[in-house]
């Protein structure tokens, strides 16, 4: 064989040889390539797993707490801390556990509020990853105040999912539902007082014919519509007697207010916060500021909207009356953008018994519209709240004795959503408020905690 024929046999075989060393290390690298995609993807379903199993014992936390006999504990901020509270358990190969603490927020008039705070982990048996989220959840105690509830019901006390849903209401707020309080401590001596801003605690005939200007008496005022006030400010407008209708327009800032008493028809108009009011009666409040209060000594059994919106985007009325409120259309306020949080424009609050003689009313807030309708309140009601057929969502909290419904309730306050200037209280009482889940993340086990503690 000649020279070059061999040194071309020599080239073939050195080609061969390479080709079988790369085809090797090809079949190395896809194998180790598959393992690889392998240990990414088994590892994605762990913390997919994790997270999953995270998120029910967040929901399984809230639910416990949920359940909690609150009225019963002597010390409910121990109660909910204790560390069998929710006891560790598996989710197949995932434990999760929790550690619960405590810290004061506030505490006076009356009342104090805890922040109970949970960290919750789900950890992989064997494994160093976990993923973690705390959740926080404030419980208020002593004489609560009514804005604090997002949904309370009176009478005695049931786990309030099962008793909410066997009366097709449901509730949608961060606040967690309560059946079971004591009748709250609503003064109507006080209240109608305060709202008339008379310095005394309980009012006599009297001091309310000083208050608008009338005649020195003894003898009630007769029926009709009062301002309360004088040029510069008026303080509330009083109904002495059943309000046949109340109606409420609002339109480019200005908030329209009809009162039709005894056949007669008597308009407010105002822009919220500025010296603005117009009325139909006395010419001596023109231009007054309007502080918002309505007080009935009476019933109103009519209450609408009229036009596209009930009431502007900076009104904050309170209507309180001694007796029953029905509601006959939605009452919404002028925001009506898609996407947009709506916030409750009035406080509908009856007190169940007389302004002056303290006798036993009819203390209902019934919803008597046709069809279904959206209403921007927050509702106070000594007596249930009634509601007829259709849907009816509530923007704001509820507190009331009882349920009558026959249609669908939903309920959307949360705490604080509307600030009461006219005060009820729910005395010796406990509930819990603003359940959040503040983050969620993975993280490798027992590492060194931050100042935040995840």
């Amino acid at each position: 064989m000649s020279v070059d024929r061999r040194g071309h046999v020599v080239l073939v075989l050195l080609f061969a040889l390479l080709l079988a060393a790369c085809g090797m290390a090809l079949l190395s690298h896809g194998e180790l390539h598959v393992q690889v995609v392998a240990a990414r993807r088994n590892r994605r379903m762990a913390a997919t797993a994790r997270e999953q199993a995270l998120l029910l014992g967040l929901h399984r936390y809230r639910e416990k707490l949920a359940a909690a006999d609150l009225q019963s504990a002597a010390d409910p901020e121990a109660e909910l801390c204790r560390q069998d509270f929710l006891p560790p358990w598996n989710e197949g190969e995932i434990e999760v556990s929790l550690e619960s603490s405590r810290r004061l927020l506030r505490s006076g008039e009356g009342f104090r509020v805890t922040r109970l705070e949970g960290l919750l982990r789900a950890v992989s048996r064997g494994g160093r990853r976990e993923h973690a989220g705390r959740a926080t959840v404030d419980l208020v105690s002593g004489d609560v105040p009514a804005g604090e509830a997002g949904l309370v019901i009176g009478g005695a006390a049931a786990p309030a999912a099962p008793w909410l849903a066997g009366r097709s209401v449901g509730y949608h707020g961060s606040l967690l539902p309560q059946v079971g309080c004591p009748e709250p401590a609503i003064d109507p001596g006080k209240l109608l007082a305060a709202a008339l801003g008379l310095p005394l605690e309980l009012p006599d005939w009297r001091a309310i014919r000083e208050a608008f200007g009338l005649e020195p008496s003894g003898a009630p005022v007769p029926a009709g519509v009062y301002l309360a006030g004088d040029a510069g400010k008026v303080r509330a407008v009083f109904v002495e007697g059943d309000l046949q209708k109340l109606v409420f327009a609002a339109a480019r800032g200005w908030q329209e207010i009809a009162f039709v008493s005894a056949g007669q028809t008597r308009e407010l108009r105002y822009r919220p916060g500025e010296a603005s009011l117009a009325w139909s009666g006395d010419p001596g409040f023109a231009g007054a500021c309007f502080a918002e209060k309505i007080v009935v000594h009476g019933n109103v059994w009519e209450i609408r909207q009229e036009g596209a919106a009930a009431f502007g985007d900076q009104a904050r009325i309170e209507l309180v009356a001694s007796g029953r409120l029905n509601i006959a259309t939605g009452l919404e306020g002028e925001n009506l953008q898609a996407g947009s949080k709506r916030f409750p424009k009035v406080l509908l609050m009856t007190c169940g018994r007389d302004f002056f003689s303290s006798e036993a009313v009819d203390g209902d807030v019934a919803f008597v519209h046709a069809g279904d309708a959206v209403v921007d309140a927050q509702v106070i009601a000594a007596g249930s709240i009634v509601h007829g057929r259709g849907r009816l969502d509530l923007v704001g909290g509820l507190l009331a004795a009882g349920v009558e419904n026959q249609g669908e309730i939903h309920v959307r306050g949360s705490a604080g959503d509307f600030e009461l200037g006219l005060q009820a209280r729910i005395p010796g009482f406990r509930l819990l408020r603003d359940f959040r889940v503040h983050f969620i993340e993975e993280r490798i086990h027992d590492e060194p905690q931050g100042a935040d503690g995840l």
